[in-house]
């Protein structure tokens, strides 16, 4: 092979497109240089096993008279150069924690437990679409039963849904109330609202409910800072406690909204269709109209920014992804980088890091469950 035929190679094999036969020749021609050793070293092995042999070719005694022969060492010791420096940077490359797919971590999937009045914590199934609460019990949403829940002396029993960083799932409530549950989430809910004033539950995380409004038993949503109550409503809350604002978004319907640091004679705060409400530490609450879309993607399988700052957007990443994120002192695009697209969220990790990294300004490295953010 030629010098610029090498050359070529090595390209195609650092960018990982080399078919079998080109990776076969790499691979023999090594050994056949360094048949006392086996191949798997490490990068740094190979390295210094390939500058050895190009150094015992180099210094080998030429006949005096034969100038074809010294200029075929020479070949020799250029192609020993080139092909352990490409070989060693392509390792290198395989296994540094910059190259996202050699690290990747798959997506979140339906993963969930239920915590029974008794303490008892049942696992649920991730082939599973969700589960619901009937006069039976607590079962999938196929039939299939998972536990009878009695009432004890006719008070319902208080269960909660939780899910994982990287868990999402879907209940349906005794009273036909749907909800979405997103990761790092909990619900907690009455196995019968029957003989109750209302239809509360209480939300640690982000959900998205569906409400068939009944006027004389109210269906309210309770979480760490506001009280939100349907009047006829599909809606989705985000209560994170690592989030600096609360948000509550009505998709159909409408609703209000009543923060739990208001004097209480403060009238609740209406939502239309398309408003969302922000509520900060404070208690403060403003609306604006924003894009629904952006609210539900989560539930709609997406991660959709729309003018998100960096800091913001792997927050969602890493609660669905469940790793750690931190970022490198310095890294000053951290804090100003802007997101606007789509991404799907039954990517790859390193699909979507590389997707945030074609806007401009980071970098990422995956070591384990770790992504750091760098420049």
């Amino acid at each position: 092979m030629q010098q610029e035929e090498i050359d070529k190679l090595l390209q195609k094999k650092q960018a990982g497109n080399c078919n079998p036969e080109e990776i076969a020749f790499l691979e023999s021609w090594y050994a056949q240089w360094n048949k006392d050793l086996p191949l798997g070293l490490t990068a740094e092995e190979l390295h210094e096993d390939l500058l050895a042999i190009k150094n015992r070719t180099s210094t080998l005694p030429a006949p005096a008279k034969s100038r074809k022969l010294n200029q075929g060492l020479w070949m020799a010791a250029s192609l020993f150069l080139i092909l352990s420096t490409g070989l060693y940077f392509y390792l290198q490359q395989q296994n540094s924690p910059y190259n996202l797919a050699r690290h990747d971590i798959e997506p979140g999937s339906n993963k969930a437990t239920v915590t029974l009045a008794n303490g008892q914590k049942i696992d649920l199934s991730s082939l599973k679409g969700g589960v619901m609460i009937d006069k039976s019990g607590l079962e999938y949403n196929d039939g299939t039963n998972i536990s009878e829940i009695a009432a004890d002396k006719g008070i319902p029993q208080q269960l909660t849904l939780s899910t994982p960083n990287g868990g999402q799932y879907h209940i349906t409530l005794s009273d036909g109330t749907r909800v979405w549950l997103n990761a790092a989430s909990s619900l907690k809910f009455p196995s019968s609202f029957a003989g109750l004033k209302e239809r509360r539950v209480e939300l640690i995380g982000e959900a998205y409910f569906e409400v068939s409004h009944q006027a004389k038993q109210p269906f309210r949503v309770q979480t760490a800072g506001q009280i939100a109550e349907d009047l006829g409503t599909s809606f989705n809350i985000n209560s994170y406690a690592d989030e600096p604002t609360g948000k509550t978004t009505l998709i159909e319907g409408s609703m209000q909204i009543q923060s739990l640091k208001a004097p209480q004679d403060k009238q609740p705060t209406l939502l239309k269709p398309g408003q969302q409400a922000a509520m900060s530490a404070t208690g403060a609450i403003s609306l604006r109209l924003v894009n629904t879309e952006e609210a539900l993607g989560w539930k709609n399988d997406n991660f959709i920014f729309d003018g998100e700052d960096l800091k913001s957007a792997m927050r969602k990443i890493a609660r669905w992804y469940n790793i750690e994120v931190i970022y490198e002192p310095g890294a000053k695009a951290s804090s100003t980088l802007i997101l606007d697209g789509l991404v799907s969220r039954k990517s790859k990790l390193s699909e979507v890091l590389k997707w945030i990294e074609t806007i401009g300004g980071v970098r990422f490295k995956i070591e384990g469950r770790r992504v750091t953010v760098t420049e």
